[in-house]
């Protein structure tokens, strides 16, 4: 039986997987049609060449190492609260 802060729980990591997805999407395709006209300079390079060369990689490894540490905690606080509830269940 699921309670409610485990339902909250994975509420919040579904809502974290939509929300690094769409910006997985931004990152990806959103930039491409304006790559002329994000001609500014990021350091010694133009955005539009930074970004296609190594930024959306970087961004990717952002996302995933983000994903991965959120996921995990917010995993402990289920784990800690599936065996609060089992014990509990049990006396």
């Amino acid at each position: 039986m699921s309670t409610p802060p485990a339902i909250a729980i994975r509420r919040k990591i579904r809502r974290l997987t939509q929300v690094l997805l769409c910006i997985w999407c931004l990152a990806s395709f959103a930039w491409v049609p304006f790559a002329r006209d994000l001609d500014f300079r990021l350091g010694n390079w133009t955005f539009n060449f930074w970004m296609a060369a190594q930024g959306s990689v970087l961004l990717f490894l952002l996302l995933t190492v983000v994903n991965a540490w959120l996921v995990n905690r917010w995993e402990k606080e289920l784990a800690e609260l599936t065996a609060s509830d089992s014990v509990s269940g049990a006396k």
